[in-house]
């Protein structure tokens, strides 16, 4: 219906942020005029609007924009989530970050809430009806740059954002998340930690398995190359496959012979034997740092060679949580360093 239109398309401008609060909208004559409809029709989407607190009218002078105000009973913080099949199929990391918010926003006497992003999984389509909800008094956690065509949007409205990344920071988007809370996982700092430890038990021939290796913002990636090249050493790097199958790691290590290995891959796809090794198919005294990608399990044997490196999840939630609840959101910047335990 045309009234529905109307409501739609001025709503979304308030929300991104087009239009702002204090904004005079349109007469209704103009806006007859403007969609070709009665003033019966305009007044209808006005009403709704100001149903909605988007809207406040003053006799005489017009109809002003305004926010609507988060009463105490709806204390929430939303999650943004790519799409209804990653909550689903989900890393281990993006699991745990998920659970732990929801317990942190619960001891703060708030609530969580996923919200989608787009129905079909790619950033470039974003589903805007779902994001209406937005607006200035909104808590929004944003996990990585995958969700970056929404970030001027997200900015404009001026919505607290805590954004959620890894150390390798790309410029191109500092007009945004300068304005947000930044929480970083030092992820190409634990890469060349882990080089380094490899390179101090003798391991001159240090592999790398994981997807993506290439990708701009694969901060585990870089930061491997980075200390390899410092320490002198050739990169070894075995790119997990995207089939479903897992990666020959016996014929790639009889190929290159590495003699420490960095794993970030999918455990549920590995053959399974009664140890890391026999699944893995190398000899039993090759040193393995593993960064669990859907499950840590198959890492849990208590084995001298074998160490996981583990996030500081909990405490990232609990401070994303807290500066988030703030009323004063104050622009901070947390980093946060994963260790490397035995198994």
């Amino acid at each position: 219906m045309k009234k529905d239109q109307i409501y739609r398309k001025f709503k979304q401008e308030i929300i991104s942020g087009y239009r702002k609060a204090g904004d005079k909208l349109p007469t209704e004559f103009e806006c007859m005029e403007l969609f070709q409809v009665s003033r019966d029709t305009v007044r209808s989407a006005y009403r709704m609007l100001e149903e909605e607190g988007f809207l406040n009218r003053v006799r005489s002078k017009g109809a002003f924009i305004r926010l609507p105000e988060t009463s105490p009973e709806k204390r929430n913080i939303s999650l943004l989530v790519p799409c209804e099949e990653y909550l689903r199929f989900s890393g281990l990391h993006y699991q745990q970050i998920l659970f732990d918010l929801i317990a942190e926003t619960a001891l703060a006497g708030w609530s969580l809430t996923p919200v989608i992003f787009s129905r079909t999984n790619s950033n470039k389509d974003i589903w805007w009806e779902n994001l209406e909800k937005f607006n200035s008094d909104s808590r929004i956690v944003v996990n990585r740059l995958w969700f970056a065509p929404y970030f001027e949007t997200l900015s404009a409205m001026n919505a607290k954002v805590a954004f959620i990344n890894n150390d390798v920071y790309d410029f191109e988007y500092r007009e945004y998340t300068d304005r947000w809370i930044n929480f970083i996982e030092d992820d190409s700092l634990i890469a060349k930690k882990a080089v380094r430890e490899l390179y101090d038990l003798g391991s001159r021939k240090i592999a790398l398995l994981m997807p993506d290796v290439d990708e701009p913002f694969n901060s585990l990636a870089r930061g491997y190359r980075d200390q390899i090249r410092q320490l002198g050493l050739e990169p070894i790097i075995l790119e997990e496959k995207r089939l479903n199958r897992f990666p020959d790691v016996a014929g790639f290590r009889r190929q290159h012979g590495f003699d420490a290995l960095i794993m970030h891959a999918d455990e549920f796809n590995m053959p399974r034997k009664n140890t890391l090794h026999e699944s893995l198919g190398i000899p039993s005294d090759i040193p393995i740092i593993a960064i669990p990608c859907k499950s840590d399990v198959v890492f849990q044997e208590k084995n001298s060679y074998i160490r996981i490196v583990k996030y500081p999840i909990r405490q990232m939630a609990h401070d994303i949580v807290q500066s988030l609840i703030d009323p004063q959101y104050t622009l901070k910047i947390f980093h946060y360093m994963p260790t490397i335990k035995q198994s």
